[in-house]
């Protein structure tokens, strides 16, 4: 089973940082599973990966992040497990989630959509 997730900074309708399970991936397009459907996107705009990484990743802030509270614009923390969203205080290797109650280390020398976002 692969994973995917954004590469790129588009609003298409996956949460910045989170995984998706893969459905079927072809040339140009990759089948995800998202919130229980399967929707279609280009395969160009994603990241895909053979093992589902179970580290927290580190957003550091959206261009179009209107539906995110204020205090979060310049970053957050994506859970691998749930895809709960938290502000991590300081760096901490470790977090636990709010959502899952789970503890994951922080992948926090990940570039996740630094050139875009820098």
């Amino acid at each position: 089973m692969k994973w995917a997730r954004l590469r790129e900074d588009v609003d298409c309708g996956l949460r910045r940082g989170a995984w998706y399970r893969t459905v079927d991936l072809g040339q140009s397009e990759v089948m995800l599973e998202v919130h229980g459907r399967e929707r279609s996107f280009d395969v160009h705009f994603l990241e895909i990966v053979n093992n589902r990484p179970m580290k927290w990743t580190i957003v550091s802030g959206a261009r179009n992040a209107v539906l995110i509270p204020a205090r979060w614009r310049k970053g957050y923390a994506v859970c691998p497990n749930c895809r709960w969203r938290q502000l991590p205080l300081g760096q901490p290797q470790a977090l636990r989630c709010e959502g899952c109650n789970e503890v994951f280390e922080v992948a926090w020398g990940e570039p996740y959509l630094a050139s875009i976002n820098s």
